[in-house]
């Protein structure tokens, strides 16, 4: 099974934020909620701060989905990474134990939100909504799975690190 994750090419980003208001509109999201945003990443020696997004990677064994204590997250048929809202406390030890951090909690009780690849579309060869809507196609969709060994290494370098590296 595919795991999927949605990349940001942060030259090609023009931060017009059209990713951020599809995927608040198409989950219903409160204000307060962003899965799509760019994170500021740590200001380069030349002292820039540059950008970079942060998507859920859909493990084939999520540490989010151990960790939870209300077994309130699960790893649905199509390979998404899905929080059943009406087991989740907002305890936030999926948060805790996600690598990159990726669930949100947006209030005290929660319950916690994730990226659900628009209810796993990509499993059916759609696109979510926020790679839909960008304008600049500076968000991907990508097969993690096939990523040869070479392309992942390549992936982490311009993708993930790219931001930091850039002086």
């Amino acid at each position: 099974m595919s795991r999927y994750s949605v990349i940001l090419d942060a030259d090609t980003c023009t931060r017009c934020m059209a990713c951020v208001a599809k995927c608040k509109k198409v989950n219903k999201f409160p204000a307060r909620v962003y899965l799509v945003e760019p994170a500021l990443a740590p200001a380069t020696r030349s002292g820039v701060p540059h950008r970079f997004l942060h998507s859920c990677h859909h493990c084939a064994e999520p540490k989010c989905l151990a960790a939870c204590p209300q077994e309130a997250m699960v790893l649905a048929g199509n390979g998404v990474v899905r929080v059943r809202a009406e087991k989740c406390n907002g305890c936030a030890a999926c948060v805790e134990a996600c690598p990159w951090h990726i669930p949100v909690v947006p209030g005290e009780a929660g319950p916690a939100v994730k990226c659900t690849l628009c209810d796993g579309l990509a499993a059916q060869g759609e696109e979510p909504a926020c790679v839909k809507i960008c304008p600049s196609k500076a968000l991907r969709l990508v097969e993690l799975n096939d990523l040869s060994g070479t392309r992942r290494e390549e992936y982490a370098r311009t993708i993930l690190l790219h931001p930091f590296l850039k002086m």
